[in-house]
């Protein structure tokens, strides 16, 4: 049935293969070095041309072009000839020399995030050496030494060294709890188009006829949970093994134990997706629901926001929502090279989300078996 319905095969298997690649693709440029952009010299002074030069010497940065115009700087942009503008307003020193705070203006290209990212980062860098330098001079000329002043500035150093994701990359944070993301959503919704014909043509209780024994909604709902348990590790088998290789993202974990993980993540998904055919009376309700809520589950994961900060109400919508452990389980295993063994609660919790949902799934089976046959 799942191999017959082009739907399904487009919204499943051929769309979660797509996103693989294509987004991969995509982020597979974790840093820009001397991304072009066009700086506004509006104040055209020796400071202005200072962070002008700062901004220049920054490793993600290269000021193509300078100019007092900010109608040429926009020119510039949208013929794609640089990708980002930096607007130093006219006053700047003036006002700097004053003790006030002057503003830079950026604008970045937010339609592709690695630009917007390494042009807001570049600038808020040399702004920071620039405030530094400013401050130190203001409290030398106050008559406190360099070396007491630069204590004062900065009273002890900072080294960061990114573990995991060595060139702090996008695609690094962020392809993985894709791949989990992806499965779930694409298998949720190719699982609402199915329910869905079969509900509008009331023929469930016909497709599984053989399911009248007692005891068989149980067979029923695992046998076709296998189905797409097998269709989604070769699916998720493609991700890891090799859309990570040909985009060279790091992959430390043991094969053997991701794919252990993986079975009740999968498992987790089928089953929630057969409760879920209750909300699905046409095949087209399954595509608006299930799109819907796939950024709000991406959230729930932690991308954007540390878990620990959620609220109480967040914490335990995440918990029902398979992914939330799939993601936390599949990032150690994977990104940080943990073992089995080291997640173990994970794990379990994962089993326990796993057997929770496919109790309920074996009385929707059920129900729908009882209530077509009546």
């Amino acid at each position: 049935m799942i191999f017959s319905d082009s739907a399904v095969v487009m919204s499943y298997i051929l769309s979660t293969l797509a996103v693989a690649f294509f987004y991969s693709y995509v982020y597979s440029n974790e840093v820009f070095t001397d991304l072009p952009v066009a700086v506004v010299d509006s104040d055209q002074t020796s400071m202005s041309h200072q962070i002008s030069r700062m901004i220049d010497a920054t490793p993600e940065l290269h000021a193509a072009y300078t100019t007092a115009s900010l109608e040429k700087a926009k020119t510039l942009y949208q013929e794609g000839i640089v990708k980002g503008i930096v607007a130093i307003p006219k006053g700047f020193s003036r006002e700097l020399q004053k003790g006030d705070v002057p503003a830079i203006s950026v604008y970045g290209d937010a339609s592709y995030m690695l630009y917007y990212k390494q042009t807001l980062t570049a600038v808020m860098q040399s702004v920071g050496t620039l405030n530094g330098q400013v401050e130190i001079k203001k409290m030398i000329s106050n008559g406190i030494p360099m070396q007491q002043a630069m204590h004062t500035r900065r009273p002890f150093g900072i080294v960061g060294i990114p573990l995991f994701n060595i060139n702090v990359g996008y695609a690094t944070f962020l392809i993985p709890i894709v791949f989990i993301i992806a499965v779930q959503t694409l298998q949720l919704t190719a699982m609402g188009i199915l329910n869905g014909t079969l509900r509008e043509k009331r023929i469930f209780a016909e497709t599984f006829s053989y399911a009248r024994q007692k005891f068989s909604s149980v067979f029923l709902t695992l046998g076709r949970a296998m189905a797409y348990l097998i269709i989604s590790m070769v699916l998720l088998l493609i991700q890891i093994v090799i859309v990570m290789h040909v985009y060279t993202f790091p992959q430390r974990g043991n094969l053997w134990e991701i794919i252990v993980f993986l079975i009740p993540v999968i498992l987790s998904i089928t089953f929630l997706g057969m409760i879920m055919t209750s909300l699905f009376r046409r095949r087209e309700d399954a595509i608006m629901t299930v799109t819907i809520f796939s950024i709000p589950t991406l959230v729930l994961c932690g991308l954007s926001w540390p878990t620990t900060a959620f609220p109480v109400w967040a914490k335990i919508v995440s918990a029902f929502i398979p992914s939330t452990l799939g993601v936390k389980g599949f990032i150690s295993l994977s990104q940080f090279g943990a073992s089995l063994s080291e997640i173990r609660d994970v794990y379990i919790q994962m089993w326990g989300l796993c057997v929770f949902y496919f109790v309920f799934a074996v009385l929707t089976n059920r129900k729908y078996l009882r209530k077509e046959n009546n």
